[in-house]
């Protein structure tokens, strides 16, 4: 699941969608060593982000409709006899991750299983950016596209961004309701200007493993997902 949103000046809309395909293409090789046969389906583009709706380029929908949406696509698959559903997704607007943990969580016969990147045990597994908060396109979602989508990163631009050390998670927290509110005047924070395509093939390895654990835990062990 990804987004149509306002990354910064440096990177697309679609950023989110590029950082959910390539984690879950990452994560077939290592489903495929457990026995698993899993298909990546097309991502889902549009979904809930109000905290960038201040910005050109951003489309929103409500969260019901992305509820709604994921509901059908499960109920779609489960008449195929598919075994689970599995949302990757790295758009972290408050509104899009209820809609997830809200369809998730419903108890399906076939499980929907969603590895959430805000859960500690998870965060603690990728960047000191990431875990800071700092990290709406800066240099760990510019280092994943530039591994993955370089020509989708406008270079020039980037390697002149200063650094902007604003945890959207924390001003979430204290109450925030956009960009704007977080002090993130440009739809970025972070530091994009440090960002390396190594460093994201690295970052999309480490999410394909986070995705294939949560199936395999769920599938084989029973465990929750997040």
């Amino acid at each position: 699941v990804g987004g149509v949103e306002a990354h910064g000046p440096n990177l697309p809309g679609r950023t989110d969608s590029v950082l959910a395909e390539a984690p879950a293409c990452a994560a077939v090789p290592a489903l495929a060593a457990h026995g698993w046969r899993a298909l990546v389906l097309p991502a889902v583009h549009y979904t809930a982000a109000p905290f960038a709706a201040g910005f050109p380029g951003t489309v929103s929908i409500s969260p019901a409709t992305l509820s709604a949406l994921l509901r059908d696509i499960a109920e779609s698959l489960e008449q195929q006899s598919i075994s689970a559903l599995v949302v990757v997704n790295s758009h972290l607007d408050p509104a899009h991750l209820a809609s997830i943990r809200e369809v998730a969580g419903e108890g399906r016969r076939m499980p929907v299983i969603h590895p959430d990147l805000t859960s500690r045990h998870l965060a603690r597994r990728l960047s000191t950016e990431f875990r800071s908060g700092a990290c709406h396109a800066g240099r760990y979602e510019t280092s994943v596209v530039m591994a993955e989508a370089p020509a989708l990163v406008r270079d020039n631009v980037r390697r002149g961004l200063p650094g902007l050390p604003v945890s959207l998670s924390d001003a979430i927290r204290r109450g925030a309701r956009s960009f704007e509110d977080a002090g993130m005047s440009n739809a970025y924070c972070g530091d994009p200007a440090d960002a390396t395509a190594r460093e994201g093939r690295e970052t999309i390895r480490t999410l394909g493993r986070i995705v294939a654990d949560a199936v395999t835990e769920r599938m084989e062990g029973g465990g929750a997902d997040d």
